[in-house]
């Protein structure tokens, strides 16, 4: 046994799968009339927010459109509709759709609300969304809604550095 194993051998430890390897056959692909029933590819980490019960949560997103928003602790969660107690957010401040194929160069997109611009805006690695402008997320995105700050996760697109290249 190696060191690095501990009490266990080979054969006892769990298969390993590396992180962003799924395999899927042509019949199981994600598609938009499969989205509701429960694959989920992409989430969204709560790194730091105003929002204290919201610190460190993990959003599912499993919903055609989810929207992330200003709002209060007393409303009863709607799904799609992640609302944060952030004074610098915006009722519907953006908007994260699902990829609309189950091709995989397809991606979840981001893009601000519809109509008036937000006051504070909305950033993704640093750079301000253009009113009307909707971005391709890529695993390991930042996203900026005002004070709170989200990391897109996803284990259908390459990471942000793939997409850079």
């Amino acid at each position: 046994m190696l060191s690095g194993w501990g009490t266990t051998c080979g054969k006892c430890r769990p298969n390993l799968v590396a992180p962003k390897t799924l395999f899927l056959s042509p019949d199981q692909m994600a598609t938009p009339s499969r989205a509701g029933e429960g694959m989920s590819l992409g989430w969204l980490v709560v790194v730091s927010s105003l929002d204290r019960r919201h610190q460190g949560a993990l959003f599912e997103l499993n919903k055609e459109r989810s929207t992330l928003s200003r709002g209060d602790a007393s409303s009863p969660p709607k799904p799609g509709l992640y609302e944060f107690s952030d004074i610098f957010m915006s009722n519907g401040h953006a908007v994260i759709a699902r990829p609309r194929t189950g091709d995989r160069s397809d991606a979840f997109t981001i893009s601000e609300r519809e109509g008036a611009p937000t006051a504070n805006g909305t950033f993704i690695n640093s750079k301000r969304l253009i009113p009307g402008e909707s971005i391709a997320l890529a695993d390991g995105d930042v996203i900026k809604v005002g004070a709170t700050q989200i990391v897109f996760r996803s284990l259908w697109l390459p990471g942000a550095d793939a997409r850079a290249s």
